[in-house]
């Protein structure tokens, strides 16, 4: 047994383990698999200006709403009210390519490994767009309705003054529409500050450091068998993508004895 020892420190691959240098290079290519060295390391989630300019958005239509009531004179008072219906059109646009800019955005973190807080967030993410498509179908709805029953003396009922007055209303629907979007987006940016501050390791990382019993956190109490299945399936595609980045690591490792046990 020590003959066996001692032939193995005389070959070439003994010399291979006797430079240290060489012996730090593969201790750090055999790091575990779950391990955030090789990786580019947390890459935080740049959402909030999205929002926040959504939200300047809403508010700037809000704003011109109301300047537009306060100040146009009454034989301008139907025309402020296509112009706000032409805004609305195009908040609606800008806010589908918003909804479609986070939902990138969010998949990447998915794909990243952060299930949790990609659930956690769901809510908030499609709330915009569902605001806004609930709010300018109303619109709509009212629209077609006074254009039904008022026919050619419309112009006469969108130019009065008052609660009812077109220009009116639909400012005020843009503006409790701004409200709450001050209050969901206002949620949304704090946890995605949160979350960035705290810059937390995947979630299979996370379950495989609690010292529970090795299921990187399937077993949590209090989850329901949907949420359990949907967690597994979630870990299981990361693990996956790991599974992949070690067999390039084994094949890179590979290249490098064979470079240093059989040189030129």
């Amino acid at each position: 047994m020590v003959s066996l020892i001692r032939n193995f420190g005389s070959n070439t691959g003994g010399r291979f383990f006797e430079d240290p240098s060489r012996m730090d290079d593969s201790n750090t290519m055999l790091d575990p698999i779950l391990s955030t060295e090789d990786d580019d390391g947390f890459r935080p989630l740049r959402t909030v200006p999205a929002f926040s300019f959504h939200l300047l958005i809403s508010s700037c239509i809000s704003l011109t709403g109301i300047i537009l009531a306060a100040s146009w004179e009454d034989s301008r008072r139907c025309e402020a009210y296509f112009i706000m219906l032409y805004l609305r059109a195009a908040f609606w646009l800008i806010t589908y390519l918003f909804d479609r800019f986070i939902k990138r955005r969010h998949e990447k973190l998915r794909l990243d490994g952060y299930h949790d807080f990609h659930r956690s967030t769901a809510q908030h993410r499609s709330v915009p767009l569902q605001i806004v498509s609930l709010w300018n179908t109303f619109l709509l709805a009212i629209q077609t309705l006074i254009q039904h029953y008022y026919g050619d003396s419309f112009a006469e009922k969108c130019a009065m003054v008052g609660l009812l007055s077109p220009i009116v209303y639909i400012t005020l629907f843009s503006s409790l529409e701004t409200m709450v979007f001050g209050i969901v987006h206002g949620l949304y940016i704090a946890k995605v500050v949160r979350f960035n501050r705290m810059a937390p390791p995947p979630d299979a990382l996370q379950g495989s450091r609690s010292h529970s019993s090795g299921s990187l956190g399937l077993t949590q109490r209090g989850l329901s068998t949907a949420e359990l299945l949907e967690k597994q399936a979630d870990l299981i595609n990361y693990l996956k993508d790991h599974n992949l980045q070690l067999n390039q690591k084994i094949m890179q490792m590979n290249a490098q004895v064979r470079t240093v046990t059989y040189p030129g």
